[in-house]
């Protein structure tokens, strides 16, 4: 009698009981759940299973279409269940969605409070007069009291003049009293006043002055645009802030990003170890060893040959600019020759080039941390404000990024959550988030220290984050838009799909023939726009990320006898980086001292089965160094091609304070000096 319903379902029976649907339903995710526990590919088993389980619930719930229906829900939501977890899943690319406040982490992780630069407020302001297109600049009375004068006293200020990246010049000091216009002929400019006795009051104010031919420019592709809405770009970046430290140390800017409907990008991964070759993919589409062949930043004049996609910006039509903090290792100028000409039409670094020396205070963890009365990273934030807020009603670029709070560790970026949070809302207030599309990104996570030692430490390294935000005219002309980033949440993305974002975005504007006009990503042929469904069957292989940075695989601890080699071969490459030009004299051979950790990387659907990719954790002697590095092992290769190291060998641990013989040359991560030869340099773990 208890097999009656079955008879009658596979002869068609119209609909199951409420009961018999939770009865078919455990059947079914039993049998499921059953055979995964037998199978490692979890996803190849789901595409096998599907005929199967339809054939079964064809008998179980007969052969109608609601219950058709039914039994795909069923199947639909175990599947949806297995893949909870990820953030990235398919047989091509398993990214694990981790814990940002795994133990291992939050005992390193300190909270911190954003404290103010000075005890009193500045006395001086500067504000943007539209009628007279000029700034004044005046003294504040209501701030005058905190000053306690009790002598006559008088003010004046210098204009900051860019002879180049890193020789600036101060004009003669101009007197005035209580207010002033500035030239427009003036970005930015240093304020000091004094008393016959003392100097009481030292500041600075960068600005965004109006421009002749940048105003001809905005208004001959105005005309041109005959009405069109033309949206603007502003780009916000973080570095070495993970998506799980985002999430950690700002969390309010974060649920605030995800209550009011930003875009995440959850599995966007880095191409390269640090800040530079991650951001000229994004911004030139380039990896580093075309950057050095096309635009060499280590030549003068190099950087400034590089298709920078700001510049495509201006050409068609756009204002540019462009801002970042700690001068001292801007990601153009560090080790590297800067630019000859002004990248962008409105450029920062002059001003805080002078603003350190002259104005710099307390230095956090080797970084400077205030310039005059507020911190350098939101005095970077609010040059950005500014510079959408002047040019609201034009089409604009820029390019904003700040490491002061954030470059070397965990816990300070939590001192700027509320900031950051109000400032969002702030861009909401102004009316900038209307007409511009805005991108709030990381570079990757930290790459030095006890946090970067951890198991969690080596996947927040390689997976920065990434919101879009997207102005609501966008959305409604471009619903296909909404629906691609949305889907693209849970997909492999990297910076060479930004920066065909970003010429997609310009070839929306009618200014160009079309994004192929534009050229893609050299050194990503199968990259694309983030505005077009990213396949769900992308590998790292697919995107031009090496196995090394890639975090589309699981790894487990291994014992294999290899090991020894692959470790061997680890120094080995390292000797041969050192066994060339000026390196060979002035620095030791490295010996392999230990292996901490080895683990080898689960297969995904389509790897060759003679192929083992290998990760490993080794320190070196003399110099007391921890690399990890990743292999692969193709056993069907030639004995001395059967090893193969992908991507560079990262060193871990802080080097700090350590600059040795090679001066800033990036090969100090490998270099134990020959004779001891070394000595102090604050900057060493910023290559």
């Amino acid at each position: 009698m208890e097999s009656q319903p079955l008879i009658e379902s596979c002869k068609g029976s119209t609909k199951p009981s409420s009961q018999q649907s939770i009865s078919y339903k455990s059947i079914l995710i039993w049998f499921f759940r059953k055979t995964l526990w037998q199978r490692k590919n979890v996803y190849i088993l789901v595409t096998l299973l599907i005929p199967i389980l339809y054939l079964l619930c064809y008998c179980l719930v007969g052969l109608n279409e609601p219950n058709y229906k039914y039994a795909k829900e069923v199947i639909e939501s175990i599947v949806k269940e297995e893949r909870q977890g990820y953030l990235v899943y398919s047989d091509y690319c398993k990214i694990v969605d981790r814990d940002p406040y795994k133990y291992e982490i939050m005992m390193l992780f300190n909270d911190t409070v954003l404290q103010p630069c000075k005890p009193y407020p500045p006395l001086t302001q500067v504000h943007y007069d539209s009628s007279i297109q000029r700034y004044l600049l005046s003294v504040d009375p209501i701030a005058f009291p905190k000053y306690n004068v009790k002598h006559s006293f008088g003010c004046c200020y210098n204009g900051v003049e860019r002879i180049s990246d890193d020789y600036i010049e101060l004009t003669e000091c101009q007197p005035f009293t209580s207010r002033t216009e500035l030239s427009n002929t003036t970005d930015s400019i240093i304020v000091s006043c004094q008393t016959d006795h003392e100097r009481i009051y030292i500041n600075g104010h960068p600005t965004i002055p109006e421009r002749y031919d940048v105003r001809q420019r905005l208004e001959h592709w105005a005309q041109k645009d005959r009405g069109k809405r033309v949206p603007s770009v502003l780009m916000i970046g973080i570095d070495s802030t993970s998506r799980l430290n985002l999430i950690r140390a700002m969390p309010k800017t974060t649920q605030y990003l995800y209550d009011n409907d930003w875009f995440e990008l959850a599995g966007y991964n880095k191409i390269e170890d640090n800040t530079f070759p991650n951001l000229m993919a994004l911004l030139v589409g380039y990896n580093l060893s075309t950057v050095l062949k096309h635009c060499n930043p280590y030549e003068i004049n190099g950087l400034d040959q590089c298709d920078f996609i700001w510049k495509l910006f201006q050409k068609h039509g756009y204002v540019t600019a462009y801002g970042e903090d700690a001068v001292q290792i801007n990601t153009f100028n560090y080790m590297k020759r800067g630019f000859q000409q002004p990248p962008v039409d409105h450029y920062l670094r002059p001003y805080l080039f002078v603003a350190e020396k002259q104005l710099g205070g307390f230095i956090h963890d080797y970084l400077p941390d205030c310039v005059g009365f507020e911190l350098e990273a939101i005095t970077v934030y609010r040059y950005a404000q500014e510079f959408a807020n002047r040019y609201l009603n034009n089409s604009f670029f820029g390019f904003f990024w700040t490491s002061t709070h954030s470059h070397d560790t965990i816990s300070q970026t939590r001192s700027m959550d509320e900031y950051l949070k109000e400032y969002m809302q702030g861009l909401v207030a102004q009316g900038i988030l209307e007409n511009s599309i805005v991108i709030f990104f990381s570079d990757h996570g930290l790459r030095f220290g006890p946090t970067r030692d951890s198991w969690s430490g080596y996947f927040e390294e390689r997976l920065p984050f990434l919101f879009i935000w997207l102005p609501e005219f966008m959305r409604q002309a471009y619903p296909e838009f909404v629906d691609a980033l949305r889907v693209n949440r849970k997909r492999l993305t990297t910076p060479y799909d930004l920066h065909l974002t970003l010429k997609h975005i310009l070839s929306l504007t009618g200014r160009v023939g079309s994004q192929e006009d534009l050229g893609g990503a050299k050194d990503c042929p199968q990259c694309q726009s983030l505005f077009k469904p990213i396949p769900l069957n992308r590998s790292c292989a697919d995107v031009s990320i090496e196995d090394h940075w890639c975090t589309c695989r699981t790894f487990k601890r291994t014992t294999d006898k290899i090991l020894t080699r692959l470790a061997q071969h680890t120094v080995e490459h390292i000797n041969s980086l050192l066994a060339n030009g000026s390196y060979l004299n002035r620095c030791e051979p490295l010996q392999l001292n230990q292996i901490q950790h080895a683990y080898r990387a689960d297969a995904n659907a389509f790897d060759p089965r003679h192929v083992r990719i290998y990760m490993l954790t080794l320190t070196t002697l003399p110099n007391y160094a921890k690399y990890e590095a990743t292999l692969r092992y193709d056993k069907l290769q030639p004995k001395h091609n059967k090893i193969r190291l992908t991507g560079s060998v990262s060193r871990i641990n802080s080097y700090r304070g350590y600059i040795g013989c090679l001066g800033r040359d990036p090969m100090i991560r490998y270099c134990y000096c020959r004779n001891q030869l070394r000595k102090s340099y604050s900057e060493t773990n910023y290559l």
